[in-house]
């Protein structure tokens, strides 16, 4: 047999928005266990590379979809909260539920970065998702993550200790004044100063909508969400992630769980492997050359382990 998985569009509503994915299926008959992706930060689209294909090969469906206001969706996903996108997230669960090909009982989520912390959300508003996979999804809340990202990122990008101080002072004035009720685009405005700076566009909050998303979702916390987590879940890391503090989250994450009396989770690092788990030549994290990373290759192990543990857990293979 000619292996080509089966990829079909697939679009399904929330909150008054046409969300538009691409459903991929082996080219076997079903009906087959499923993954529904769950974007991490800023724009986001369905386009995740070789994924759907190699879970295909697994035997699974999967559905990676474009965010609000990106590729063929409509609405604006700078509007959304992570709440709004947990709802979301469940929304796509159900659309694939929803399809003949797919197991109903055996859909599980994999969220990357912030759609970790979605991801979490999203099962303690359907108790029927099966098991959930989060890859770099901090274990901590986002303001404390966009710290560690900014007094991490900006030196491993070559910027000085100045530089950090005035990002994080950037970052809490953003944060405080929009919270406050400031218009994000007279707050934006008051720091047009720093807009040339070379470190600028590293911030979360460069734009006014980009601004306001990041203060309105800047008071999460993921502890509720993982104390009421009752599926399986496998938490992944890079060792030298400069975007998450991983040994915070760990130890987060894994007392948030025993002390729930969540037993069925896995957390595992990956040595020398960054936020998207990838590895590079020689020691420590990704190398910065004349302004451009070195080229990183996948973890050793990364993709087999998340497809093993997701036909153990849904019962596949």
């Amino acid at each position: 047999m000619l292996f080509e998985p089966v990829s079909t569009e697939l679009s399904f509503e929330h909150d008054g928005n046409v969300l538009v994915g691409d459903f991929v299926r082996p080219p076997w008959p079903g009906p087959y266990p499923a993954v529904v992706f769950v974007e991490g930060s800023g724009p986001g689209g369905r386009d995740l590379g070789l994924w759907p294909t190699r879970l295909s090969a697994a035997g699974f469906a999967s559905l990676a979809y474009d965010k609000p206001g990106s590729g063929a969706s409509t609405g604006d996903w700078t509007r959304q909260t992570l709440a709004h996108r947990a709802e979301e997230t469940v929304a796509a669960v159900q659309a694939m539920r929803n399809r003949a090909e797919v197991r109903p009982d055996a859909i599980a989520l994999v969220g990357g970065s912030q759609g970790g912390w979605v991801a979490t959300l999203a099962t303690s508003l359907d108790d029927a998702i099966a098991a959930v996979v989060t890859v770099s999804g901090p274990g901590v809340g986002v303001l404390a993550q966009e710290e560690y990202r900014l007094r991490h990122q900006l030196p491993a990008e070559g910027f000085t200790d100045t530089d950090v101080q005035q990002a994080l002072a950037l970052l809490h004035e953003q944060i405080d004044r929009v919270r406050s009720g400031e218009d994000p685009e007279r707050v934006h405005a008051a720091q047009a100063q720093w807009h040339g700076a070379p470190w600028f566009h590293l911030l979360a909050g460069t734009t006014p909508r980009s601004l306001a998303f990041q203060a309105g979702i800047a008071g999460h916390d993921p502890t509720d969400a993982l104390a009421a987590l009752r599926c399986p879940l496998l938490a992944i890391f890079g060792a030298h992630d400069v975007l998450v503090p991983v040994e915070d989250s760990v130890r987060a994450i894994a007392d948030i769980l025993r002390n729930a009396g969540h037993d069925d989770h896995e957390i595992v690092v990956f040595p020398r492997a960054d936020h998207n788990i990838r590895v590079y030549a020689g020691e420590g994290p990704a190398r910065v050359r004349n302004g451009h990373h070195t080229p990183g290759v996948r973890a050793p192990g990364f993709d087999e382990l998340l497809v093993t543990w997701l036909q153990r857990r849904l019962h596949q293979g």
